[in-house]
């Protein structure tokens, strides 16, 4: 995932003011209901208050405003799974809930931006790939927890894409469709189950 905010950062609190003020525009046009396909850079420029000229100083186009909310929605999930991806030793079964909790509500309080990018994924092979990208991320973190717990290379791979991409489906109709009848507590622990009954499986191939 190319950074997307670093990258036209030079240390000037006045582009990044600029900056921001898009970024928030567009973000709450979305929580208002616009849908992403409607959310063109003349409803961005006028909210935030600034001028076209201003907006493509700082991004090639709404696409790529959307991969810089991305890129903090991202950062946020992976901080999430810290607890469980980055922590020395062997996880643990607070720590597996703990993050499964951080993680969903993540996704609650990106909600909105989740939302469209699930409908521009689906015409536009760009912003999909930026997403699955984000996901990567966390499948290979998750992949290094799982060999670390004692399952091989290949099985890690295979059972971090599967868990990962189950986990980011139930997060995504919990908070952002309300799709499940679920309570989110019911969410949670059934998520930790899934993921600390592979780490417990993990365990007994261990050499």
């Amino acid at each position: 995932m190319v950074p997307v905010l670093d990258k036209r950062r030079r240390n000037d609190p006045r582009r990044e003011a600029t900056e921001r003020a898009l970024l928030d525009a567009a973000l709450a046009l979305l929580d208002e209901g616009v849908a992403f396909a409607d959310l063109n850079v003349k409803r961005i420029t006028e909210r935030a208050g600034r001028t076209r000229p201003a907006f493509y100083a700082h991004f090639e186009d709404r696409r790529e405003l959307l991969f810089a909310l991305l890129e903090q929605a991202g950062g946020q999930a992976l901080n999430a799974l810290g607890p469980f991806i980055a922590g020395a030793g062997r996880a643990t079964e607070p720590e597996v809930v703990t993050s499964t909790r951080a993680l969903l509500d993540s996704f609650a309080q990106n909600a909105t931006l989740v939302r469209a990018v699930t409908e521009a994924a689906g015409y536009d092979d760009a912003v999909a790939a930026y997403w699955a990208s984000i996901v990567d991320q966390i499948i290979g973190g998750a992949e290094q927890r799982l060999q670390a717990e004692g399952l091989t290379v290949h099985d890690a791979h295979a059972t971090a894409t599967a868990l990962v991409w189950m986990t980011e489906r139930l997060c995504y109709q919990q908070t952002v469709r309300r799709a499940t009848d679920l309570t989110d507590d019911a969410a949670v622990a059934a998520i930790s189950r899934v993921w600390w009954s592979t780490l417990c499986m993990a365990r007994t191939q261990a050499p």
